[in-house]
């Protein structure tokens, strides 16, 4: 009896590896057939200051303008984002949403942006951004939570980089952003 019991044993483990292997080969090949990758690079044009601004600043802490992280200040935006670095080149849409100067130590903004872009094939649709922008790196990551339109369920990253500075008021970022959404969306 306990010669079949240990077989019984042996066949039902077999069993169940063989199983567990099945089902992580379904998840995987699901994944890369029901997915598809997107990348989109665009630029976002900051203008912190003058008649044009697009980045406001709406609150700061009692040390914000005291300690050189800027910590406490929060902006909001409502900034154009570009096929091409160039102001006049052909607007994708806009970068709305809040940062805020979120370390004490570093020059670091936490970011809450939707990305609407309002042009091409993705008009109508936006992404949503929120992370750690650290601004003095050269390549900063943060995180896409989701989207809206032709990136309904979208996750992913978006490298950011500081492409020109063209005057104290004036910044142009690059972004390569990588998307993961369903396909047929």
């Amino acid at each position: 009896m306990e010669k079949m019991s240990a077989a019984t044993n042996i066949i039902l483990y077999v069993f169940l590896a063989i199983l567990t292997i099945n089902i992580y080969t379904v998840e995987c090949s699901s994944r890369s057939s029901y997915e598809t990758v997107k990348r989109i690079r665009f630029y976002v044009q900051d203008i912190s200051g003058g008649n044009n601004a697009t980045v406001w600043r709406v609150a700061q802490s009692n040390l914000s303008d005291t300690i050189p992280s800027s910590f406490g200040t929060t902006s909001v935006t409502d900034t154009l984002l570009t096929a091409a670095p160039e102001l006049d080149s052909e607007v994708v849409g806009r970068i709305q949403g809040v940062v805020a100067f979120t370390d004490m130590n570093q020059t670091a903004i936490t970011v809450l942006v939707n990305l609407v872009f309002t042009n091409g094939k993705y008009n109508g649709s936006t992404l949503t951004i929120v992370g750690r922008n650290a601004l003095n790196e050269d390549v900063r990551e943060v995180s896409v939570v989701a989207g809206t339109g032709v990136f309904r369920l979208a996750r992913g990253y978006a490298l950011t980089r500081t492409y020109a500075v063209h005057h104290q008021n004036y910044t142009v970022n690059q972004f390569d952003v990588v998307v993961l959404v369903p396909r047929g969306i």
